[in-house]
């Protein structure tokens, strides 16, 4: 009887192994179209791509995303969109980064956007004050939950790409102001409730 379940369990294990090598090899397919099409300008806004600095070049290397400057009414923002498709591991709390570079954590707030929620980062460094507005997305839930997003991906692999689209992270930060808007920022550039 013991020798029946260590057959066993050798054989579940040794599936496990091949499915894990196979799932790796599988081509998902990625969100660059969904990436592509967030406009530089519209009816309420206008933006340029931001360059990436030799250090994000390194860094993202095989990563799609959008590192832009938007402007919508007299308000200026900061986005960044990741999609980890490619590479899961560069997709994280955002907060983790926020920390590496030196702010801490003052509050955290769910704010309602058009399909789910987004959290809103208050930090402080020093004097300085930085607000944070971050969520994920697959384009048809967003959420601001880092475990959601791990569920949403692994869930993803393991069915290889019929759970869903590929869950992108979106940061937005303000530029002239050290707490905007962000209903005016969400509403004046709606395309970003389409990702």
């Amino acid at each position: 009887m013991k020798e029946n379940k260590k057959i066993l369990l050798w054989i579940g294990l040794t599936i496990t192994v091949i499915l894990g090598a196979l799932w790796q090899f599988y081509p998902l397919s990625d969100a660059k179209e969904r990436l592509a099409s967030l406009p530089l300008k519209g009816e309420t806004f206008q933006g340029y791509d931001s360059p990436l600095t030799d250090f994000e070049k390194s860094a993202f290397k095989g990563v799609n995303l959008i590192k832009r400057v938007y402007q919508t009414g007299t308000q200026k923002c900061f986005l960044t969109v990741l999609d980890g498709t490619h590479n899961r591991h560069i997709v994280h709390d955002p907060f983790y980064c926020f920390r590496g570079s030196g702010w801490k954590l003052i509050s955290k707030k769910n704010i309602s956007i058009d399909k789910g929620n987004a959290t809103l980062l208050k930090m402080r460094r020093g004097i300085q004050k930085r607000e944070a507005l971050v969520w994920f997305t697959n384009g048809q839930n967003q959420h601001a939950s880092a475990m959601t997003y791990f569920f949403q991906t692994t869930l993803r692999r393991l069915t290889l790409g019929m759970s869903g689209e590929e869950p992108l992270l979106v940061v937005i930060q303000p530029l002239n102001t050290a707490s905007p808007d962000w209903q005016a920022i969400i509403d004046g550039i709606p395309d970003l409730q389409k990702l």
